[in-house]
């Protein structure tokens, strides 16, 4: 019996590899594996690793930063939510004031956590795409400041702002902070013990960016909203909010976003679901074929700090425009030497995916569909399925 059930789990594995096209496997691999960036890459099928890579100086059991991906974790709360009869998928159409007494009075009371969600608030941008509230000492602070320069629900534009303010409301419906919240309802289900969630600081949970977790687990979580967010036929997300999430609900500058969720590639039979970011790190799946595939770049940070944000003594010159903050943290930044460690200042504390090398494939501030780097790997993902050649 025992021998029966080992040789079908080699035969499954056996097959889930052999389901993908070989041909666009190989070029996928060498593509990612010859950029001198990558710290970790997986891929899978039908929810079982078919390859997995680490950089050298790294192995499975070193955590990668997620940067932007983190959005989407925090935004499957709400999911959670109503799942567990919180609240309902129409509340999401409640305006945010509902949930954060504060704004009652504010210029943007009326916005609702839909909107938040779909990127479409009409909420300013601000210096840098929002860069400039992550150099702020109180992010939500900085939030709950932003006012609206358009009507909301028209126009999507994707907005760090937006994801900050998810953690009050997300605070109020649960009674409890979002990261605490994240590691009860998502990192617990799904057998992820190992991880770091940043804070600004003043100590609040940030939940637009900054979740560290090994590769594996952020696979884990991508197989999560691949299958309609159940895990061991336990639904830990609602269905129905998964399948809005993901669908293709606003156009933007080369890519199509749903809640939280970035669509960049469909057609009548499959779509590429995920998100591609700052330096090159993504998280993609595509539902309908059961792939998935998740990108690391090399991660450095001491971990004895904890995961607080420290600006060291640029702390004393936030105060200024961020412009000029921007171009004296360029004017000190000191690249490291190849093959060197890069220098780890006592009183500074963020994550770093720069100092060890700059990903070939990515191009920052730019269009998915401008970037070749970017695009080539798109479809690479979006071939795995194809029918191998003869």
């Amino acid at each position: 019996m025992a021998r029966t059930f080992i040789i079908l789990i080699i035969s499954f594995n056996i097959f889930s590899k052999d389901s993908l096209n070989e041909e666009v496997l190989d070029q996928f691999i060498g593509l990612i594996e010859s950029d001198n960036s990558t710290q970790g890459f997986l891929v899978s099928n039908n929810n079982e690793i078919v390859h997995e890579y680490y950089g050298d100086g790294y192995t499975s059991k070193d955590l990668a930063t997620s940067w932007s991906i983190s959005k989407t974790f925090y935004a499957a709360l709400f999911g959670v939510a109503i799942e567990k009869g919180l609240i309902s998928f129409e509340d999401l159409s409640k305006p945010i004031s509902s949930f954060i007494p504060e704004l009652i009075s504010d210029s943007k009371s009326e916005l609702t956590v839909y909107n938040l969600l779909a990127m479409r608030s009409g909420l300013e941008i601000t210096e840098y795409l929002n860069e400039e509230m992550f150099f702020s000492v109180d992010n939500l602070k900085f939030a709950m400041n932003v006012d609206p320069v358009m009507p909301q629900g028209q126009i999507y534009e994707y907005n760090n702002v937006n994801t900050m303010l998810l953690s009050p409301i997300l605070k109020n419906i649960f009674k409890k902070e979002p990261h605490e919240v994240l590691i009860e309802e998502i990192l617990n289900p799904l057998g992820i013990e190992k991880y770091g969630l940043w804070s600004d600081s003043a100590g609040n949970d940030m939940t637009y960016y900054g979740i560290d977790l090994m590769p594996r687990d952020f696979l884990k979580f991508a197989h999560l909203y691949m299958n309609n967010g159940k895990l061991n036929g336990r639904q830990i997300i609602d269905e129905y909010f998964v399948s809005e999430s993901i669908k293709p609900i606003s156009e933007g500058f080369g890519e199509w976003f749903g809640l939280h969720w970035s669509v960049r590639k469909f057609n009548d039979e499959k779509t590429l679901i995920g998100l591609e970011v700052t330096d090159g790190q993504f998280m993609f799946f595509i539902p309908e074929e059961k792939i998935a595939a998740v990108r690391f770049t090399k991660y450095f940070h001491n971990y004895n700090k904890g995961h607080q944000i420290e600006f060291g003594f640029l702390r004393y010159l936030l105060w200024l425009p961020y412009s000029w903050v921007k171009w004296i943290t360029t004017l000190v930044a000191t690249e490291t030497e190849p093959g060197q460690m890069p220098e780890d200042d006592p009183n500074i504390n963020f994550p770093d995916t720069k100092s060890l090398g700059l990903s070939e494939l990515n191009c920052p501030f730019t269009p998915p569909d401008k970037c070749p780097g970017v695009r080539r790997v798109q479809d690479l993902i979006f071939g795995l399925g194809q029918p191998n050649p003869n």
